[in-house]
């Protein structure tokens, strides 16, 4: 029987396929937002997967920027998080179960977003409900969130 699988980058930009069973832990710790232009903030997400016998953890980035009337402040930042766990959570969950996808390299959902975790984070976050009402109660322009690479 085939095992779930997660794709993840390692620190030189190589990806690894994880069988799923053997993640201990997968953390994500937000940067401080940064002004990019006068109304504009970008906010980086590093991802951080801790495999079983794998020397190191394996890391991701999600970049994304929205327009915001006010300075992001902390409440955001951990409303942020929590939409963000949920995402990761669902996936995980759905991974487990054998209910995500097959990724492949002629689909073209993958060759557009790539495959990921943080990919797939990335999607799931565009069309978050939550993550638009998070944006909007704290002074953010949902429709202007732009994903970086």
């Amino acid at each position: 029987m085939p095992s779930a699988s997660i794709a993840m980058l390692d620190k030189d930009h190589h990806i690894h396929m994880i069988p799923a069973e053997r993640v201990l832990m997968m953390s994500i710790e937000h940067s401080a937002p940064r002004k990019v232009d006068s109304e504009r903030f970008e906010i980086e997400c590093h991802l951080k997967l801790s495999v079983e016998s794998f020397p190191h953890p394996l890391e991701d980035i999600i970049r994304f920027s929205f327009a915001s009337t006010v300075v992001p402040d902390q409440r955001m930042m951990t409303e942020i998080t929590f939409v963000q766990n949920h995402i990761i959570k669902s996936i995980f969950d759905k991974n487990l179960a054998g209910d995500m996808m097959v990724c492949a390299p002629d689909d073209p959902h993958s060759s557009e977003m790539g495959i990921t975790i943080s990919s797939e984070i990335k999607t799931q976050m565009a069309v978050s409900k939550q993550f638009r009402e998070v944006l909007v109660r704290n002074g953010a322009l949902p429709e202007s969130v732009i994903f970086g690479r």
